[in-house]
């Protein structure tokens, strides 16, 4: 793979620049690029204009927000209202922050700052700025929480330098939360086009060029009912009359979305939504509107945008991306982006030869109004219930070679591993697949085997996958080949491009492994020029130095240390 620096993925949002083929203009999915891509929003200086805290609350008529099905539905409400996707976007109340208000110093990104509570507002001292401002909305609660502050144009939400890293209970730059190379400018982030479409209920940008000003209206902020259901007007004004409820119970309502009454395509597609890599078919009207007018939950997805994949970018007739195409997928197929996870399910087996029932869509494991909200599993389908729903042979159930009821048995380890990155950590790919060290060797791509046993190399792994599934694994490799002698986690770390590093840098924090091959991975990631890479290689358990030493005397490990790769990649949340 070529070194490229490829532009930056947000993982609040979908986010690419793309130029139009045969014409000037170009649009950005969901980040904001007429007003210039690539350079950092200064957020010190003059104060910013009036309005001090942008309109955000729109006039959408179709909608009613989620407090009006709360008299109908309090069941659903309230599971719903224990999920993440409601805390996707909040005021900024003290309760909502996750953060301390205790004005500490935050040091970095050109000044000192500073969040802190003055009475029940939550301000924002910026370095250059004599008086504080107010923190406009706050986005994530779960893992992440990034805080949003008027910018320097009418309208124009950008993020504070910091966010808070919830688990941590730690400030971070936001640069270091992006696998972004250290010299490569900070990308522009603005709420009104790298969050709105999908952290807010019918989001509209209205970018004004001509007055270089945003007014941006949302519906509801947070992944609300409306979202998946879409706008309840009709709905709501049509059940007011107790007789037409009556009638209703058991029969599908067209006034109203209900994803498992669609096709296992269009139900994805709800999901699809947000949780896909595609930018729009109109770029005008996505500016000024949104999808709220070119969009529903139920229609098709490709009807309002285009939906990513390697072949898209291959299509001379289609829009461009300004990027390199190896940043944002693997050679595969799969995507390397977390949140994208449409794109992997539908080009997945279990979805392109599924039929009927047994064809798998998202609520096929996930369930909106059910189960722990940490990843919204289905009860029933919790551990491998979700796979042998279908795949109920024997060999199905025995074929994992590993002790049950082990994290290497799981259908999930091998078939869904870790390989995308998102929010500082690597996240289960939903392209469907099998391990292959042939693949890793030809692409780069970490397999299932080896984010595992990470002190083995390559041709132990193809060996296995040899003898208990036959096939084509066993690669001639010659016998001084680092494949052959070096531990694939150690290889990995010197010689892979710094998504993969990050991948494999993940894995290394979430092992307990001592062994020196893991230990000296783990050293060589923890000095890893990305920020992103070392601090999750860094959650690990170090380990005594031990016998690291005597690997430095292996011929194809020192080959490897004399030629460490540090090629460039930009693959942000």
């Amino acid at each position: 793979m070529s070194a490229a620096v490829v532009l930056v993925v947000l993982a609040l949002a979908i986010a690419c620049v793309l130029a139009v083929r045969g014409g000037a203009s170009v649009v950005v999915g969901a980040i904001a690029a007429l007003t210039g891509v690539g350079a950092v929003v200064a957020l010190a200086g003059a104060p910013p204009p009036a309005p001090r805290r942008p309109i955000l609350t729109g006039d959408a008529p179709s909608f009613l927000g989620s407090r009006s099905c709360l008299p109908c539905h309090p069941g659903e409400h309230a599971s719903f209202g224990r999920t993440f996707h409601r805390t996707m976007t909040q005021e900024p109340t003290l309760a909502a922050v996750r953060a301390p208000l205790d004005g500490r110093p935050l040091v970095g990104e050109g000044g000192i700052f500073r969040l802190r509570a003055e009475g029940a507002r939550v301000v924002a001292d910026l370095a250059g700025r004599d008086a504080s401002v107010d923190v406009a909305l706050v986005t994530g609660s779960h893992r992440e929480q990034a805080f949003w502050v008027a910018g320097p144009r009418p309208g124009e939400l950008v993020l504070f330098p910091f966010v808070w890293m919830v688990s941590a209970g730690r400030f971070v730059a936001r640069r270091d939360a992006f696998l972004l190379p250290p010299d490569a400018p900070m990308p522009v982030v603005r709420w009104g086009s790298s969050c709105i479409a999908c952290h807010a209920v019918a989001g509209e940008p209205r970018r004004d060029v001509p007055n270089d000003r945003w007014d941006t209206r949302v519906a509801e902020l947070g992944v609300a009912c409306e979202a998946c259901h879409g706008p309840g007007r009709r709905h709501a004004e049509r059940h007011r009359d107790p007789i037409a409820r009556y009638a209703q119970h058991g029969a599908a309502d067209a006034t109203i979305t209900n994803p498992r009454r669609l096709s296992p395509e269009k139900s994805a597609a709800i999901c699809g939504g947000c949780h896909a890599f595609a930018y729009p078919r109109d770029e005008a009207e996505w500016w000024s509107r949104g999808y709220t007018r070119s969009h529903r939950p139920g229609d098709e997805l490709e009807r309002s945008r285009f939906v990513l994949s390697p072949a898209t970018f291959g299509d001379p007739l289609a829009p461009t991306v300004d990027a390199d195409v190896s940043g944002l997928f693997w050679p595969d197929g799969s995507v390397r982006v977390g949140g994208r996870e449409y794109n992997g399910l539908v080009a997945s087996p279990c979805f392109v030869r599924g039929a009927g029932d047994r064809k798998m869509t998202c609520t096929s494991c996930h369930a909106m109004h059910d189960g722990d909200p940490r990843g919204q599993i289905a009860p029933a389908r919790v551990g491998d219930a979700g796979c042998t729903s279908c795949h109920t042979d024997e060999r199905a159930r025995t074929h994992g070679h590993h002790a049950p009821g082990s994290e290497g048995n799981a259908c999930v380890s091998c078939h869904m591993p870790r390989t995308s990155y998102a929010l500082l950590s690597a996240t289960r790919s939903h392209r469907i697949a099998s391990p292959s060290a042939l693949r890793t060797s030809d692409t780069g791509e970490p397999n299932a085997c080896n984010l595992c046993h990470l002190d083995r190399p390559l041709a132990w792994t193809a060996s296995w996958l040899t003898t208990w599934y036959g096939g084509r694994e066993t690669a001639a490799w010659p016998a001084g080949d680092a494949r052959v002698r070096v531990a694939e986690g150690l290889r990995a770390a010197l010689v892979s491009d710094a998504a993969a590093r990050a991948i494999v840098a993940d894995a290394v924090g979430r092992s307990a492994s001592s062994s020196p091959e893991v230990v000296l991975a783990r050293r060589v990631l923890e000095r890893d020029p990305y920020a992103a890479v070392r601090w999750m290689a860094s959650r690990g358990v170090p380990g005594p130095a031990g016998a690291v030493a005597d690997l430095l005397d292996d011929d194809a490990l020192r080959d490897l240390l004399a030629r460490r790769d540090v090629r460039a990649v930009s693959i942000a949340e």
